[in-house]
C-alpha cells in the first residue's frame, strides 16, 4: 500500500517520521470492548487455547492493516488448523500480533508490555514436548500481558474502559 513504511513494526523505528496522516490512519482500530485478563487467563484454559486462538484471532481484524503482509481474523484462525503448516504459523500468527497491539501502544505513546522475544519463548516452549509444562506457567503470563495491553488502547470517550467481566 503506497508510502506506508516497509518497517512500522520495528520498536526502533521513528514514529516521528510518519506523516500526520499516516499516524491517524495507523491509530485507527475496531477494538471496541475491554476484557478482563483473568477472564482471558480463565477462558484459555477452560477451552485448552482455543479461546485465545478464536479470541486474539479476531483482533487481527480489528486492527489497522498497516503492511501489505498484514492479514485478517479469517487467515489469522483458519491457516492455524492446516497441518504441519500451522507449525509455522503459530509464529506468523502471535509475532504479527505482538508487533500490531505494540505500534498501538507506541503510537499512544504507552510503553509495549510483551517483547518479541517473550512471545518467541512463549511459542517454543509450548511446542517442545516435556518442556510444554512450562507453558502451565508462561502462557497465563503471555495472555495477561497481552490482554491487559489491548484493554489499555481501548478506552471510551469519557476515558474509561467498558469491561465485560469486570471479576469472575
Amino acid at each position: 500500500m503506497g508510502g506506508k513504511p516497509a518497517n512500522v513494526y520495528d520498536p526502533l523505528f521513528d514514529l516521528g517520521s510518519l506523516s500526520d496522516g499516516q499516524r491517524t490512519e495507523f491509530s485507527q482500530h475496531r477494538l471496541t470492548t475491554a476484557f478482563s485478563v483473568d477472564g482471558a487467563i480463565l477462558l484459555h484454559f477452560a477451552t485448552m487455547g482455543l479461546f485465545s486462538l478464536i479470541y486474539f484471532g479476531l483482533m487481527h481484524s480489528k486492527l489497522p492493516m498497516v503492511k501489505h503482509d498484514d492479514f485478517g481474523a479469517r487467515r489469522a484462525i483458519g491457516f492455524s488448523f492446516i497441518p504441519f503448516f500451522n507449525l509455522y504459523w503459530v509464529f506468523k500468527f502471535w509475532l504479527r500480533l505482538v508487533a500490531r497491539v505494540n505500534l498501538q501502544m507506541r503510537l499512544r505513546g504507552l510503553r509495549p508490555a510483551v517483547s518479541k522475544r517473550f512471545m518467541l519463548a512463549t511459542v517454543i516452549v509450548s511446542l517442545i514436548p516435556g518442556a510444554n509444562l512450562a507453558s502451565l506457567v508462561v502462557h497465563p503470563i503471555f495472555i495477561g500481558r497481552m490482554q491487559s495491553m489491548c484493554n489499555r488502547i481501548v478506552p471510551e470517550a469519557s476515558g474509561q474502559y467498558k469491561i465485560m467481566f469486570e471479576r469472575l
